[in-house]
């Protein structure tokens, strides 16, 4: 059913926690895992004649690199099919849906805060976005606490 499980992660434990339950589909469907990271650039402002110059922080990128190198020598020690991506963007959910759609992917895994209300509307919620906008099945798993 499922050959290619996408799974968004931001560096937090949290996110992380969507790769448990990832395993357990991978190796009932002899499944891969994509990992897949964004690192925000953030634009700079100035007068409207000019064009607004990108900053990305390398370091940050390197970062995201290296962690989901990490977690793809841990999964790939436990005989799990495993490639990763880190993109840079600047809408995180757009670029979620948008590499779903080009790998290929048939499940998208992720966790939320289970925040709701005025925190919710304050400090958004990328999985949120995905939830509402993305045509690939989702498997949202809730944060407990």
């Amino acid at each position: 059913m499922y050959k290619k499980i996408l799974v968004p992660l931001d560096g937090s434990e949290l996110a992380k926690k969507a790769l448990n339950e990832a395993e357990k589909l991978v190796k009932s469907f002899d499944a891969e895992i994509i990992l897949f990271q964004v690192v925000p650039f953030m634009p700079i402002y100035g007068s409207p004649e000019l064009v607004t110059p990108l900053i990305i922080d390398e370091k940050q990128k390197e970062a995201a690199e290296k962690y989901l190198a990490n977690l793809v020598d841990e999964l790939k020690s436990r005989g799990i099919r495993v490639t990763a991506l880190v993109k840079i963007g600047q809408q995180v959910a757009v670029e979620i849906i948008d590499f779903a759609k080009e790998s290929g992917a048939d499940l998208i895994v992720m966790c939320t805060h289970g925040r709701s209300g005025i925190t919710r509307w304050v400090l958004g919620s990328v999985t949120h976005k995905v939830l509402i906008r993305a045509e690939t099945p989702i498997l949202l798993l809730r944060s407990k606490g």
